[in-house]
């Protein structure tokens, strides 16, 4: 039944990203960063992990410097809490072994929350896959109403082995490290250097580099401040910034600014706060235009441009940048409590969710968090915009066209505001068929927090992918049973590469190392080459089909080796999960109208887990097909039809054809049955019998009894109507059918 639905389709070949991750993993290497009250006297602040996930699933978190080791479990769409002991906090500048790790059997959304009365800081966690080997700090100018606040940054070793880090401040650490000097530091799994400073830490530069006989790792990297306040002349009320960074490969050209709401003194609807922006380029030729105008360069100071804005803003660039968002103290810049400083990294239109659950922080006894507020930015093509629920339903909120690109709107949700659900603290699922950027925030009395709802952490130079006839995934998913291609793009050429398939179902036999003599696309080389921001990017590809059978979620490693000196180092390894699943089971219905002038209704039923359909095929059975999912189509005559129907969903698995038979009626007609002659006032019953004899009952009947017309009738389902007979009256009645039609239609008719 499979050659069915492969002679309909065109043949093509699709490249599915293996590495187009998002903030759902299963493993996350994080730390408990610097908060004021680890210098200052007062009550000790305390650190919290939230996790949740759209199915149940269980996991583990372990300090191993600590002693420290917890399992949890996590109910789907709820919110586990697991808090933190302080002796894994990082209390000065320097080296640390206390590495958070977090582990789960199943994809789990991570937030980190550190606070303390009114000094509070939350960020969303990047799973280990997701992470980079570059990153560019984005702290702010640090002031504060407290001595021995500091901007800060530390960077965390994730893989196993040696990582050797290069650290370049952009100002003076406390720890007596002097701006922009390059200090090297070694690190094993788990340790963690944080660096102080007493002024703004943005710029500095964190880099893996190649050590002795191996290749740069992964890192983890986080920024924030001890306690600091943004906006104000005077430094006013201050609060903590913890933030985890994006890898700089991960950086995109064009994002949408969204200022913040809060509700002072409860007014409702909220009130547009003014909000701090900072545009980091490390390349100084980039070409960053602000709502269409190009910002000086001259503009950027140590590599930013800070503006601030309470309304829309559009940022785009010739090449990848990043936006950081800043919220001000409250009574600063016109923003009334509630209010309070915080800092997200935002997320760029190129790197989108379309399943994220938030969690709007739930009150803690030592917070005073009392509004939560969600800013969601979507596309208006398609159902970009009508497919967004939250908690499964359509939010009743003002969508919003984006001034200043039409293809983007944008939305507010808000506690007991415009939301079909008001937006209460906990967790909170948000999905749309189409990718969407959005942020989750709160405030209270002087407090404040927030992050990046979730986002894609696509590399942009270096991705592994498949390549298979159908498929579309943008995660590295295949069909059983349908061949498909390993592919990877490295931003350098390569001498050889080993592709370690042993953990895949059997029986493949690993393939030989790939050897390459050349860096131009052709025999000896790779396969090709493409440019992205100026870089050649080399494409690499195992010349021999795959194909499994076995459903199941696999890991590959890849290992890269090369002599460019550009590279960081001359061996690699590339790690990432293949998911194979199974063919859908297609399903479908339909809804016969009154008469074949009429259209049917076909729905499709194919069940939309654990993967959705993209491409469907429908022969009605009359030589007209169609590739809609759920299309309509008007027969031209009554009779009896063969229907086909199957489907492929996204990681390009076909299904088997199925077929209904379907029988399309006639436009209706009718008839009138019954001559009786009766005795006045007779008290027997005599009936005269309306039916139909075509179509789809139930019928309208009109009818006229000695040419007066009458009050129209409805038959039953079967097509008949019984009238009663004059008794009381004298003389000859003429019953007459004056036209039949099917109810509630009006092409299915017949007078």
């Amino acid at each position: 039944m499979r050659k069915f639905l492969l002679l309909f389709f065109t043949t093509l070949s699709i490249t599915v990203f293996c590495q187009d991750f998002s903030n759902k993993g299963k493993d996350f290497w994080v730390g408990y960063g610097n908060h004021i009250r680890m210098f200052n006297a007062g009550t000790a602040e305390t650190m919290q992990i939230y996790i949740t996930s759209d199915v149940n699933t269980s996991g583990n978190i372990s300090i191993v410097s600590v002693g420290f080791n917890q399992n949890f479990t996590v109910t789907a769409n709820q919110i586990t809490v697991i808090n933190i002991p302080r002796t894994a906090a990082l209390l000065d500048e320097g080296l640390y072994n206390h590495g958070i790790h977090i582990t789960a059997l199943k994809p789990v959304v991570a937030y980190g929350f550190i606070y303390v009365n009114a000094i509070s800081g939350a960020t969303v966690f990047l799973p280990t896959n997701t992470l980079g080997k570059e990153y560019y700090t984005v702290n702010y100018t640090q002031v504060s109403n407290e001595p021995n606040s500091y901007s800060y940054f530390f960077v965390e070793a994730v893989e196993p082995g040696t990582t050797v880090v290069e650290i370049r401040p952009s100002q003076n650490t406390k720890g007596g490290w002097a701006a922009n000097n390059t200090q090297t530091i070694n690190l094993t799994q788990g340790q963690i250097y944080q660096v102080l400073s007493t002024n703004d830490l943005t710029g500095s530069t964190v880099k893996s580099i190649a050590g002795a006989g191996t290749g740069c790792k992964k890192i983890a990297v986080f920024c924030g401040s001890g306690k600091i306040s943004i906006g104000c002349a005077n430094t006013g009320s201050s609060d903590n910034l913890y933030q985890q960074m994006y890898p700089s490969s991960t950086w995109g050209k064009k994002y949408v600014l969204i200022p913040s709401n809060n509700r002072p003194n409860t007014i409702n609807p909220p009130v547009i706060n003014t909000n701090y922006f900072r545009i980091f380029r490390p390349d100084a030729s980039t070409i960053v235009n602000l709502n269409g105008v190009p910002v000086p360069a001259a503009s950027f100071i140590n590599n930013y441009y800070q503006f601030s804005s309470n309304q829309t803003n559009l940022v785009d660039a010739d090449k990848p940048i990043l936006v950081s968002q800043y919220f001000s103290t409250a009574g600063c810049s016109g923003n009334v409590n509630p209010h309070d400083p915080e800092m997200i990294y935002l997320n760029p239109v190129e790197q989108t969710v379309t399943d994220v659950t938030v969690n709007s922080m739930q009150p803690l006894s030592n917070t005073a968090i009392t509004q939560h507020f969600i800013n969601v930015v979507l596309r208006n093509a398609g159902t970009g915009v009508s497919s967004f629920k939250i908690d499964g339903v359509t939010p009743n909120a003002v969508v919003n066209v984006l001034p200043q690109d039409n293809n983007y709107s944008y939305l507010r949700i808000y506690t007991n505001g415009n939301s079909t659900i008001p937006l209460t603290s906990g967790a909170h699922r948000l999905t749309c068929d189409s990718g969407f950027n959005a942020i989750a925030y709160g405030f209270g009395s002087a407090e404040s927090y927030g992050y990046s709802a979730g986002t894609n952490l696509k590399d942009l130079y270096q991705q592994i992918g498949v390549s298979s006839e159908f498929g579309i995934e943008q995660t590295p998913s295949v069909c059983s049973g349908s061949p498909f291609r390993f592919r990877v793009s490295l931003p350098y050429c390569a001498d050889s590469i080993k592709w370690d398939l042993s953990n895949l179902p059997g029986p493949p036999s690993n393939p030989p190392t790939q050897l390459y003599t050349s860096c131009t696309p052709g025999p000896g080389g790779p396969d090709s080459t493409t440019s992205i921001n100026g870089k050649t990017i080399y494409w690499y590809s195992l010349p021999t089909p795959y194909t499994f059978g076995v459903v199941g979620t696999y890991p590959v490693t890849i290992t890269t080796y090369t002599t460019t000196a550009s590279t960081c180092g001359s061996e690699q390894d590339i790690d990432f999960d293949l998911q194979i699943s199974d063919p859908p089971l297609p399903g479908f219905t339909e809804v016969i109208p009154g008469c074949y002038l009429e259209p049917v209704q076909f729905i499709e039923t194919t069940p939309q887990t654990p993967k959705p359909t993209y491409k469907w095929y429908w022969d009605f059975g009359d030589g007209v097909t169609s590739t809609s999912k759920n299309p309509s189509h008007t027969y031209t005559a009554p009779g009896t039809y063969t229907v086909r129907f199957s489907d492929i969903t996204t990681p390009g698995c076909l299904s088997d054809t199925i077929q209904h038979t379907i029988t399309i009626p006639d436009v209706p007609s009718g008839t009138i049955a019954g001559t009786n002659t009766v005795c006045l006032n007779d008290p027997a019953p005599h009936t005269i019998n309306f039916s139909g004899t075509a179509g789809a009952p139930p019928y309208e009947f009109t009818y006229s009894i000695n040419g007066t017309p009458q009050t129209p009738v409805i038959s039953n389902a079967a097509g008949s109507y019984i009238l009663p007979v004059f008794t009381n009256v004298a003389g000859v009645f003429t019953y007459n059918l004056m036209s039949v039609k099917n109810v509630g239609s009006t092409l299915c008719a017949k007078n």
